[in-house]
């Protein structure tokens, strides 16, 4: 979060006046409210030149003039980060390191405490820093805890969304035991060769239609992708990419069973990416799995809640696992949601003639998966 955005976009975000148009006039400060807008402005140009200690009596005189202001405690947790990292590239001495993102953990906190209706333009990128700190500070589950929000948060730009999943991938990683490492130069390289070589032959066909049957040369393209997938893998075993990817290849030669294999790993590995979770249910889906189904579905529509795909998805498994009246309103929720999408439309009209009981739930799965 750059100093100058803080400056220019914080302040106008947090009160709603970040759309104003142009001719229509501000209402007058009040002259403490001028005093606290010169204050954050003078802090946060002295901070952007690493004026930091100057910077820090302007944020602390605003705090004295309007206690708990969010936008001072925000810009001092910031000034403890920068001077975190300088520490870093430095004397790199851990306890001070360790001290200065606490400082910077507990004033985001405080921010976020005092004003926890922050517009979302604020409140993300805030939570994605306290995220990562506590990280850093070892607190695995405070971390996932805010990211989630972050994850979950329908008004988050689906950037951000992004970027919150991408660290509680790390977050995750630290709470499965997989120690913080960076692969050395050596494996970084025979990774990106191995993954090219898998991924580039088949670059198209892992989102084709699953039920066109492949030719012998798209089954010897899958068949060569899947033995370097696997080196990939054994290589970086905390790589989720590489076991999602091996599991679509399974998937798509028929091998259900070791799909699912393939995503249950993925999904021990990054269970917040929707993807990864709506896959694994396909895959026990197919492989008549149904309650398990029903878990990783719940579990994307959890990270994900706004998408109604998902719902739809959950739906269907919850309709196959023999569950009719609970898919019920989740089927006729999606199809709400997406009015024009055909597959919410044959979920709801599938999941009507079971519970209606024209037909079985058997009949049900053979029309849904044409097996």
């Amino acid at each position: 979060m750059g100093r100058e955005r803080v400056a220019m976009g914080f302040w106008d975000k947090l009160f709603g006046r970040g759309n104003v148009v142009r001719e229509q006039r501000e209402p007058e400060k009040s002259p403490l409210e001028a005093r606290v807008a010169r204050l954050l402005e003078e802090g946060v140009q002295l901070a952007s030149r690493q004026s930091y200690d100057a910077a820090a009596e302007r944020f602390n005189a605003v705090l004295v003039l309007a206690p708990d202001h969010p936008l001072a405690l925000v810009n001092l947790a910031g000034i403890a980060q920068d001077r975190s990292h300088q520490e870093e590239q430095g004397a790199n001495r851990p306890e001070v390191i360790a001290r200065l993102d606490r400082e910077a953990a507990e004033l985001f906190e405080r921010a976020l405490a005092v004003a926890p209706s922050l517009s979302v333009g604020v409140r993300t990128p805030v939570l994605i820093r306290l995220g990562r700190l506590h990280r850093l500070l070892g607190e695995h589950e405070k971390s996932r805890d805010t990211l989630l929000r972050v994850a979950r948060d329908a008004e988050a730009s689906a950037q951000d969304r992004q970027t919150a999943r991408e660290e509680l991938t790390t977050t995750h990683a630290r709470l499965l035991g997989f120690p913080e490492r960076n692969p050395s130069e050596a494996e970084a390289k025979r990774y990106a060769r191995l993954w090219q070589e898998a991924t580039t032959p088949i670059k198209g066909l892992l989102g084709d239609d699953m039920d066109r049957p492949l030719s012998q040369a798209e089954v010897r393209r899958f068949e060569t992708a899947r033995p370097l997938l696997q080196q990939a893998l054994d290589l970086i075993p905390e790589n989720w990419a590489a076991a999602w990817t091996l599991g679509m290849v399974e998937r798509r030669l028929g091998n259900e069973a070791r799909s699912l294999e393939c995503f249950i790993r993925a999904f021990e590995l990054n269970p917040y990416n929707p993807d990864v979770s709506r896959e694994a249910s396909i895959s026990a889906g197919l492989a008549g799995r149904m309650e398990d189904a029903v878990r990783f579905s719940e579990a994307a529509l959890d990270v994900d809640p706004a998408d109604a795909g998902l719902v739809a998805n959950l739906a269907l498994n919850l309709l196959l696992a023999g569950r009719a009246a609970e898919a019920l309103p989740h089927a006729k929720e999606a199809v709400a949601r997406a009015p024009k999408d055909r597959v919410s439309q044959a979920v709801l009209a599938l999941t009507e003639q079971v519970a209606s009981g024209a037909l079985s739930v058997e009949q049900a799965r053979k029309k849904a998966l044409g097996r």
